[in-house]
């Protein structure tokens, strides 16, 4: 792992302008003299936009005002291991999620999709898989149900049932046995997951606020 340290914001910004690769992570303070660490945020997500931001401050009266940049935690000063260790932890669980890709193969062309852009995956036929993902995008290929959920981090992917994993990521409403998502569709859970899911959810909501 590469770790990198930036002194001045206009520093760590022309590296980013000038970068292939990016960062998976970036530690950002708020209270900085050349510019506030919220407008540095936002040009940093104008240059890339797939890493995880991390805030520290020592107030907490920023979060509204730093929503629009999408921070994925905030520490507040000053910094110890104990705040530290388990934002340490999340992050190795979301970047799971963000770098991990699944394998297929339709006929004798290779194939592969990232994990964090799958909706939902279902199956009506045994064996057929049909995979949607957040760019509207869907692929369909063989693959048992059962061993695709084994393949998928159980962070962040639930079967509701009997035919159907969903990404928790992209849940934008529940009501009942009735669950909506970020691209339209709606699924229902089965009787016997219910339990279940409420405390994977629960989990994963409580992960996903910092909790």
């Amino acid at each position: 792992m590469q770790v990198d340290v930036f002194f001045k914001p206009k520093t760590l910004l022309k590296t980013m302008s000038n970068s292939r690769t990016g960062y998976q992570i970036i530690f950002l303070d708020i209270e900085m003299q050349e510019m506030n660490g919220i407008e540095v945020a936002r040009r940093l997500r104008e240059l890339e936009k797939d890493f995880l931001l991390v805030f520290i401050t020592g107030y907490d009266n920023y979060m509204l005002e730093s929503f629009e940049v999408l921070p994925f935690r905030y520490v507040l000063k000053p910094i110890d291991s104990e705040k530290l260790e388990p934002i340490l932890q999340q992050i190795m669980i979301e970047l799971e999620h963000h770098m991990q890709y699944l394998f297929y193969k339709v006929g004798k062309k290779h194939c592969q999709l990232r994990i964090r852009d799958i909706v939902v995956i279902s199956s009506e036929l045994g064996r057929k898989v049909r995979v949607d993902l957040v760019d509207k995008r869907d692929a369909q290929f063989y693959f048992k149900l059962k061993k695709l959920l084994k393949l998928l981090p159980n962070s962040h992917f639930f079967q509701i049932n009997r035919g159907i994993i969903i990404n928790m990521n992209y849940i934008t409403g529940i009501i009942g046995d009735q669950i909506t998502l970020e691209n339209g569709m709606t699924v229902y859970i089965s009787r016997g997951n219910r339990k279940k899911f409420k405390q994977a959810y629960t989990e994963f909501s409580e992960r996903s606020m910092g909790i």
